[in-house]
């Protein structure tokens, strides 16, 4: 008996929607059309990923607003826990960061190990997102499941510009 196995190209990971191919070609036209035509919005992949995630991940503004416009829902997250904000401020992706927070992404949503938006900015030394998402009102105060804050997660990544923004913030432990 002969067992074979499909290569790679020929698994299809996104459950044969093509808004989520269109998505993945980074087409915005062919995004607006999907969109237009009704092409589910939600439609997930094997992760729990939408398509708001992976224009946030991709860092396309003009996706994410076609998405947005279309009526995607902001604060999905994935089999992680992972939203699209958390993945846009990760990136460090500003301009992703400031078209969610301004539609009404929620800023202190945490994924399966309790990390926030603004810890994955200070954690990786993304100053301006972490500047955005404070001002905003993302709550640094709030500790992962061990324990770490963003100011926290900024000193143990040795990330000198988001310390001494926590700080002058004055944010204390």
């Amino acid at each position: 008996m002969v067992i074979s196995f499909p290569v790679l190209a020929e698994i299809n990971l996104f459950g044969g929607n093509s808004l989520l191919e269109a998505i993945k070609a980074n087409d915005s036209q062919l995004v607006q059309e999907k969109v237009y035509q009704g092409e589910n919005i939600e439609a997930q992949d094997f992760d729990g990923r939408r398509p708001l995630i992976y224009a946030a991940f991709i860092g396309n503004p003009e996706l994410l607003k076609i998405l947005i416009q279309g009526g995607a829902q902001l604060d999905h997250r994935d089999k992680l826990g992972n939203s699209a904000l958390f993945y846009a401020a990760s990136r460090g992706n500003l301009d992703i960061c400031e078209i969610l927070v301004g539609t009404g992404a929620e800023k202190n949503l945490y994924n399966r190990q309790g990390v926030t938006p603004l810890m994955a900015a200070a954690k990786t030394g993304y100053v301006d997102v972490v500047q955005l998402l404070l001002s905003e009102g993302a709550d640094p105060k709030v500790r992962d499941y061990t324990g770490r804050t963003a100011l926290m997660w900024a000193q143990w990544n040795r990330k000198l510009l988001v310390i001494q923004l926590l700080q002058n913030a004055n944010i204390r432990e």
